[in-house]
């Protein structure tokens, strides 16, 4: 008979939930001013085209990445980028001229 009480308690025991007391402490959060990570210029070109749909092997190909940081001296916003675009196509012309002509 004992075995089969001890069996009883392991099943028990196993199969049984017995609330547990969970002390949760709060922590006042101290906001820090969060640094926006800033975008650099190939990086929003590279955006910008592949939204274009210029493919990443042609802007890899033609190294148009390296290519308009050297050429633009502009600020890293993507409107001003997009604007550059023409004038950029227009200096390089050959194969970038050609490959960025979907975009207007």
């Amino acid at each position: 008979m004992s075995w089969i009480k001890s069996l009883w308690d392991k099943v028990v025991n196993k199969t049984s939930t017995s609330p547990t007391l969970t002390l949760v402490e709060e922590v006042e959060e101290i906001e820090e001013p969060v640094e926006e990570k800033l975008e650099t210029v190939p990086e929003i070109l590279e955006r910008v085209l592949l939204e274009a749909g210029i493919s990443k092997a042609i802007i890899e190909r033609l190294d148009i990445l390296e290519v308009f940081d050297q050429w633009y001296e502009g600020p890293p916003a993507q409107a001003d980028i997009e604007d550059s675009l023409q004038s950029f196509k227009k200096a390089m012309g050959g194969a970038i001229n050609a490959k960025l002509n979907k975009i207007k």
